[in-house]
């Protein structure tokens, strides 16, 4: 049975999610008919659909310091993408490793680190300007 194209281009992708996240979340917004994030411009407060959205997390002991959501959607969504991997193959003794990205998809490390991204997704929502309030979705996606 064929799937989509979209399905069978991003199925074996994995373990570089900085290389691959914007293009597979751009592809993800035309499989499901939805605009595409815009670019960003130097006013972040125009920003409202973008990827790399600057946050700044203000710390106890007075320093702050900037983060970026991957995708974010003023008044929908902040979006954490992380990009695992599938358990690899037996190799040779001398074969270079394969990466293996946030963590083996299917165990324990990969719902580990999907939690983790969630808390992560969390703490860019807190540290929106208050202006924007808190959006109503927070999204952790496996790209791929």
């Amino acid at each position: 049975m064929s799937t989509h194209p979209f399905i069978d281009r991003w199925h074996n992708s994995a373990a570089a999610e900085r290389a691959n996240y914007a293009l597979f979340l751009s592809e993800l917004c035309d499989y499901l008919e939805v605009p595409r994030p815009k670019p960003a411009v130097a006013d972040a407060a125009q920003n409202h659909y973008v990827f790399e959205y600057p946050v700044t997390f203000r710390h106890p002991t007075g320093l702050s310091s900037t983060g970026f959501v991957d995708l974010y959607k003023k008044d929908c969504f902040v979006l954490e993408a992380k990009q695992g991997s599938q358990a690899p193959e037996p190799s040779l003794l001398f074969e270079m490793p394969h990466r293996r990205g946030t963590a083996i998809r299917g165990t324990a490390g990969w719902d580990q680190a999907m939690l983790r991204a969630r808390n992560q997704a969390e703490q860019y929502a807190k540290a929106l300007p208050a202006a924007d309030g808190w959006p109503p979705f927070l999204i952790v996606v496996d790209v791929g």
